[in-house]
């Protein structure tokens, strides 16, 4: 499934975007929220959001069963994480 998010208008800011983060999308059911723009299934198990953030930049961030918890506690910091082991 990929999901694109686009925070840039967006009015919740980032303790609730977290929470809502894991709540809407992390669960077996999936509900879109304000800033989401569009949800595809695209056939992947793993979930793969575009995140427009609210500095401009377009954050990827691919979600599968070793990193749920970590997206569900902070897509943020997941988001950190993949970068960095992607960097290695």
């Amino acid at each position: 499934m990929k999901i694109i998010l686009d925070q840039r208008s967006c009015k919740c800011w980032d303790a609730p975007c977290e929470s809502h983060f894991g709540w809407h999308f992390l669960r077996e059911e999936i509900t879109p929220v304000d800033c989401t723009t569009e949800i595809t299934d695209d056939g992947q198990e793993a979930l793969t959001f575009v995140i427009q953030d609210r500095d401009g930049s377009q954050k990827i961030l691919v979600v599968d069963e070793t990193n749920r918890g970590e997206a569900s506690d902070s897509w943020r910091l997941a988001w950190e994480k993949q970068q960095a082991e992607g960097s290695s």
